[in-house]
This record gives structure tokens, C-alpha cells and sequence, in this order.
């Protein structure tokens, strides 16, 4: 017979002591979830609706697994799917709930639920009646009757006395609206209010826009807020630092005033370290921006501005390896994540900077100088392939660097795509058709040549080392297989003058073929991670007057290594930036915000509608469309 689950839902008073209720489910099966119709009720934004079914598994256990494939937490992991023993007594944990699986009194399995205490939560003893001070008794019926006065009273006399009026109970005791993004939650004010006298905490924030969800549980939470009406995918959001170092980090208000209202903040449960002290909700309409009387995100509150903290960042938080920042002008030059190595299982990068000439060790080995030149043989070929596959006269950067439409930033350099038009990969032809060699694998090059030569083909043309991307078919009569052609071949490819050694490090002191060694590549695809640099504004791409082209930041036509780091410092960037019409003509903004973000520090802080929230069931300007995965 199975054994039956006996729920017990605690709830803990203000003034201490705790209210228990009991149920018994005789089936064996209780559904765990936020909705309504939950045999185990978690009233919490980060539990989906039916979230997870917890069954009798037999004598004294029981089994818990996700229905959404959303985790849970059993002993502090996370995990879909657990086995509990009620005689070892363990915990499962579900949002701000805790689940207790223990043995009962009558031959079945009970389960306590309890939400866990928030760590801001108010002392007992501040709302407890036994103390005497200001007679809070006598205020608690005061302030009661006065409510009930104001609240009840005066709008039920109003309404009697003003036909017109209409009263609206639940709108009296906000101070206004949600806005555009949270007004599908005007209904659901637990959602974020989700313990009395306590303001809203960061959990409540963080579970919708929390960072660093699987693509699954990102397109599920999605999934539910659609169907409960949000117009928008929650911004996922990565702290700028960790939560201790920014309270660390934090300078104290300047002002007395600022200081005093920190303090009773800090008093009366509502410190100034939260997700709402800057992102304010229940404004009224005079947001940002107002659409019918609703503002569309939250009103922004600065608590101090990025010099505030960064100006004498070290006085108050030693441990950092940032360099005081107060302002524009007095901005420490860049120091980049440079390749130092890239050899070994994983290239080894390190933070070095500019005025340093760090050398970038990707592998490879050739000139940007040669590749730019308008009168060398590069040039020549450049004509000689013609604009019909994209050249026809002298390259320039874009030839090989491709831009990302609409990324600003560029693709990752490929070989066939990139290269493979000038340094050519054939090797042979045979029945008119060209043999290429295989790129990236020294290995795979060898047994390409081995089956050519002397693998059964049986017939094969001499190869023969012209001007890289003018490799022409012979006309050679057949010959008999040759084994030792490949060996020969292979040599030829790894050695000076030979297809591979242009490009790459190679020696013969390696465990590849023959001893072929040739150096890993790796080439960055971000050098300032923790900067955002937008290649495609026109200013920065050469449109407009006294804008600058590729090689005015990047020095690459006097470059003649492959290790030269060629980025520009922080001065070519104050060119322009800090500077007013007056000064250039492309005077351009010195703020932090244009290439930094506090919340997503490699990114440059989001403007407007269109970049902060996207609309994912009934855009304004085109049909409904399914939701993005994450």
C-alpha cells in the first residue's frame, strides 16, 4: 500500500511563534508549483506553475523531479530530478521555499514547507508588542483607525456625496502605475512584494532577469511570462562586480541629508544596495519616456556616478587591479588581453598594456605592410583576380577582415573564405579536376598526398610551386603511383617558398609527420573585454568630415610582423571624444557610458526602447512571432 504524504505548511508570525497547517494526501503524489491549484503552493516568481511532481517511491522516500526542466536545489546542488530519504531527513529547495522530507507520526511521509528567512527581514523585536517605548499599542489602534478612516470612510462618504467618483481599493495604495515592461504583474503583487513590511529584494528581481540560465530555462521563463501577458523578454542582467565588492566600493552620500536618509532607510528595511534603490517602479507617468500615461521601463535613480566610485576606487577597495579613473581626461591607457602563448591544451593570455608593446604570439607569420601595399606583387594579383571575386586592384583591410552586418565588429577570419584566393591550397589535378590540400591538420595533409601518390589513383601530375592563387593544371601523361612523391610533396608544402610556411611558425622538431611541427593559431576576437568599440559607426569607419579610416588607428601598413599588436591608445581615442564641435568635426561624447555598461561591463550601455527591451508577442510595427531561445 502506498504510503500517504502529510503536508505541513508553517508560517512563521512577526511577533514570533509560527502558524502550522496540515493537510493529508492520500494518493501519494503531490504537484509542486506557483499556480493556484498546487497541492505544494510556492507563491514565488522563480517556481514555474506546475514546476516539479513529488511521488512515494517507497518505504519512506520519495522522488522529486522538474516538470520544465527549470532546477532545483537538493543539499545545495542543483538538480532536475532527486531521490529523498524521509529518514535521513532531507531538504529540497524551491525558490525562497524549503521542502523537509521526514518520517510521520502515522505510517506515512510528512513534508514541512517553509519560506526562508530574507536576510534583510525585520528584527521580531522591532514589531513586538511588549515593548513600552511611545506606547505602540496605543499607536498600532491610532494609525488602524486613521487608515480605516482615509481609506474606507472618506472615499465611501465621497462616493455617496459625488455620484462621478468611483473607488478603486486597490489603486489607493500605490503611488502610482507599474510601468510598460511589469504592468502584467498589477495583479500579482507577491511576485515582488514577497514578505510583509519588507521591501522588494533582489531575488524578486533576479528571477526573471538572472543571468547565466541554460538556453532551455531562458525559452521557459519566456515561454511563462508570455503567457501571463509580459510584452517584453526579461533583460538578463550580470552584476557589474560582486555584491560585497560594490558596497565596498561605494562612496557615502556627500550630503548630511544623504546621509541621514540612508540610515533610516537602512533602518526601516529598505537599504540602498538593492535592484530597486536605482530602478524605480509605481512612479506615475513621469518616466523616461511615456506611452498612455505609463512609462516604459523603470524611472533610473543614479546612487553615484561612475567617477564617484572609480576616482579613488583603491582607498576603499585595495584589492583591485583598476587604475583610479576620475574622468575622461585622465583615463589610464588600454591594456589589452594579449596571447602571450598559444601553446598547450588552452593559449595563455594575460593583461598587458599599450605602453608596454605587448607582441601577440596567434602562430602565424606574415606582413600587413606587404598585403597593403599599392605597387608590390599582392597588389598585382589583386588586379589579376579581378573585382568579379571581390578585389581588382590594391587590397585594403576589408579584403580580408569582413565586417559583421549590423555587429559592428568583424567575422572570424577563415582561411577558405579569406585567404584562400591568393594563397592557394591545389596541389595537383588529375581528369581536369583540382586536388586541394586539406587545411589545419598537418596529418590530414599527408594522407591526402599519400593517397594521391601512391594510393591506387594510379595517375597523378607533378606538382609544380607558381604565385600563390596561380595554380594551373598540366597536361601530364599518367604515371605509376609513387610512394615516396607524397613524402616529397609534404616536405615541399612545410618548407621556405612552400604553401604552408608563408602563413605559419613551422619547424621539424614536432611529433607530427616526419617531425612537421607547425604552431597553434589563435587569433582574439576581443582584445578589450571589458570596453565596448563600435566599428560601424560612420565616424569610426571613415564617413564623414574628420572621420578616421582602418590603418589612421591601426598603424598595418607599416607593419611588417604578425606579432604587432596593432591597437591604437586612449590618445587617438581623444581625438574626439571629449572634444567639442569647436575643437573637431568629429567631436564626439567623452561619457563612460559610450563604451561601458554597469550591468554587462564588455558592453556599451544600451539607449532607447529598441535596445533595452524586445518585444516578443505583438510588436507594434508586424505581426506576432514565436519567442527567441534564450
Amino acid at each position: 500500500m502506498t504510503q500517504a504524504i502529510t503536508l505541513r505548511l508553517i508560517t512563521r508570525q512577526a511577533g514570533g511563534g509560527e502558524i502550522v497547517r496540515t493537510r493529508r494526501i492520500d494518493s501519494g503524489e503531490a504537484m509542486i508549483g506557483r499556480a493556484q491549484g498546487c497541492d505544494i503552493y510556492l507563491p514565488d516568481l522563480s517556481v514555474d506553475p506546475q514546476h516539479a511532481l513529488m511521488r512515494v517511491a517507497g518505504r519512506n522516500r520519495v522522488t522529486i523531479e522538474s516538470l520544465t526542466g527549470v532546477a532545483f536545489q537538493v543539499d545545495g546542488k542543483q538538480t532536475l530530478r532527486a531521490d529523498l530519504d524521509a529518514g535521513r531527513g532531507q531538504m529540497a529547495s524551491f525558490g525562497a521555499f524549503d521542502l523537509s522530507v521526514s518520517e510521520g507520526a502515522e505510517d506515512d511521509i510528512a513534508v514541512a514547507v517553509t519560506r526562508r528567512e530574507e536576510e534583510h527581514a525585520p528584527s521580531p523585536s522591532l514589531f513586538s508588542l511588549k515593548a513600552s517605548l511611545f506606547g505602540r499599542r496605543r499607536m498600532a489602534w491610532a494609525l488602524g483607525l486613521t487608515i480605516l478612516a482615509l481609506c474606507l470612510i472618506v472615499p465611501l462618504a465621497g462616493a455617496s456625496l459625488f455620484r462621478h467618483l468611483h473607488i478603486h481599493p486597490d489603486q489607493q495604495w500605490s503611488t502610482g502605475p507599474l510601468s510598460k515592461a511589469h504592468a502584467f504583474l498589477e495583479k500579482d503583487c507577491q511576485s515582488c512584494h514577497q514578505a510583509k513590511f519588507v521591501a522588494v529584494r533582489d531575488q524578486a528581481c533576479l528571477a526573471c532577469h538572472q543571468a547565466g540560465r541554460t538556453p532551455a530555462q531562458t525559452l521557459a521563463l519566456n515561454a511563462d511570462l508570455g503567457r501571463r501577458g509580459s510584452p517584453f523578454i526579461p533583460r538578463l542582467i550580470s552584476d557589474h562586480a560582486g555584491h560585497d565588492r560594490l558596497l565596498k566600493a561605494m562612496p557615502p552620500p556627500p550630503t548630511l541629508g544623504g546621509k541621514v536618509k540612508g540610515l533610516f532607510g537602512k533602518a526601516f528595511n529598505h537599504p540602498n544596495d538593492r535592484c530597486a534603490s536605482c530602478h524605480l517602479e509605481h512612479t506615475g507617468p513621469k518616466g523616461p519616456v511615456i506611452e498612455a500615461d505609463r512609462p516604459i521601463k523603470p524611472t533610473l535613480v543614479v546612487a553615484t556616478t561612475c567617477g564617484g566610485c572609480h576616482g579613488q576606487l583603491k582607498s576603499r577597495l585595495p584589492s583591485t587591479g583598476l587604475i583610479d579613473t576620475p574622468d575622461w581626461k585622465r583615463h589610464p591607457d588600454f591594456r589589452p588581453l594579449v596571447t602571450v602563448s598559444a601553446e598547450g591544451p588552452a593559449p595563455r593570455i594575460e593583461r598587458i598594456a599599450l605602453t608596454a608593446d605587448p607582441q601577440e604570439h596567434s602562430g602565424l607569420v606574415f606582413s600587413h605592410r606587404q598585403h597593403l601595399d599599392p605597387t608590390g606583387g599582392v597588389a598585382r594579383m589583386g588586379v589579376g583576380l579581378g573585382a568579379a571575386r571581390g578585389y581588382g586592384g590594391a587590397l585594403t583591410c576589408i579584403s580580408c577582415h569582413r565586417p559583421t552586418p549590423g555587429a559592428g565588429g568583424f567575422k572570424p577570419i577563415e582561411m577558405e573564405r579569406d585567404c584562400a584566393a591568393c594563397h592557394a591550397l591545389g596541389f595537383a589535378s588529375a581528369g581536369g579536376e583540382i586536388k586541394l590540400l586539406p587545411h589545419g591538420d598537418a596529418g590530414k595533409v599527408m594522407a591526402t598526398l599519400q593517397a594521391f601518390y601512391g594510393g591506387g589513383s594510379g595517375a597523378g601530375a607533378e606538382p609544380q610551386r607558381r604565385l600563390p592563387g596561380d595554380f594551373r593544371p598540366q597536361s601530364a601523361a599518367p604515371r605509376a603511383a609513387n610512394p615516396a612523391m607524397a613524402s616529397g610533396a609534404f616536405r615541399q608544402a612545410f618548407s621556405p617558398g612552400g604553401t604552408c610556411y608563408g602563413c605559419h611558425r613551422i619547424s621539424w622538431d614536432g611529433d607530427g609527420p616526419m617531425g612537421v611541427k607547425v604552431a597553434k593559431v589563435h587569433l582574439a576576437s576581443r582584445f578589450l573585454p571589458r570596453g565596448a568599440f563600435d566599428h560601424s559607426v560612420p565616424a569610426h569607419k571613415g564617413d564623414g568630415l574628420g572621420a578616421f579610416n582602418c590603418v589612421d588607428c591601426h598603424k598595418a601598413k607599416t607593419s611588417e610582423h604578425a606579432e604587432d599588436l596593432l591597437l591604437p591608445g586612449v590618445a587617438k581615442c581623444a581625438t574626439c571624444h571629449g572634444k567639442t564641435e569647436h575643437q573637431t568635426p568629429a567631436a564626439a561624447s567623452g561619457q563612460c557610458a559610450d563604451c561601458h555598461s554597469y550591468h554587462k561591463p564588455g558592453k556599451a550601455t544600451p539607449t532607447g526602447q529598441s535596445r533595452t527591451f524586445e518585444a516578443i508577442f505583438a510588436p507594434a510595427d508586424g505581426p506576432a512571432r514565436g519567442i527567441p531561445g534564450g
